[in-house]
């Protein structure tokens, strides 16, 4: 049940933070921004409001859930503290989300496009630092064909993906004081490397042990 406590809070804190800000806000809010920071999709505040909270509550509904239904989920008791870190991470990175849309949308000048690399490297390095505590499953984790058929094959791809991803993750941190067009030319390689890296080196992997 301790573990349910966090995200409900989270959720709960994030409808508070909405319902008092709501009779403030305008009409419509921005709720998507380019590389540059430029708001460049909007919507009503209500839909904002109900989208940016059900967005929240299908993330802890689906990572409570899914361990269920996973063929493989006595190994989620091998990386629950893991687990539980990563998504209440998410969670609170969601929050935070919320609340600069709210801010935005109140008036304040908020630097989106520098909020928006820090948020995406933290979410990198939060991943990365966790990534190597994570066992097979069929949800979570870089699921290629080599590793869900492999478990050595499994740890040898997280321990090398957990070094990328946190590697990227500081890489656009510190990005975030570039100029935005250099700025959205290593956002972009970033996640190229760090998506395709893993993928390759799993493959890698399993070709030599074969």
């Amino acid at each position: 049940m301790k573990k349910h406590v966090f995200p409900i809070f989270m959720i709960g804190l994030t409808i508070l933070a909405w319902v008092i800000a709501f009779p403030k806000l305008p009409q419509e809010v921005p709720i998507h921004w380019s590389f540059t920071g430029e708001a460049n999709g909007y919507s009503s505040k209500l839909g904002a409001m109900f989208t940016q909270i059900g967005i929240m509550t299908l993330l802890y509904v689906s990572v409570a859930f899914l361990p269920k239904i996973d063929p493989r989920k006595a190994n989620y008791s091998l990386f629950s503290k893991g687990y539980q870190i990563i998504y209440n991470s998410l969670l609170t990175i969601f929050f935070v989300l919320n609340v600069i849309t709210i801010l935005i949308g109140l008036g304040y000048d908020i630097p989106m496009a520098t909020m928006s690399t820090l948020i995406i490297g933290a979410i990198f390095i939060i991943m990365g630092n966790f990534m190597q505590q994570v066992r097979s499953n069929f949800f979570i984790g870089i699921r290629t064909p080599w590793t869900l058929s492999n478990d050595e094959v499994w740890k040898k791809t997280h321990r090398f993906g957990g070094k990328i991803f946190f590697g990227g993750g500081v890489i656009m941190i510190f990005a975030t004081f570039l100029p935005s067009v250099l700025k959205e030319t290593v956002l972009i390689i970033v996640i190229v490397v760090t998506v395709a890296a893993p993928y390759a080196y799993s493959y890698w992997q399993f070709k030599k042990g074969v």
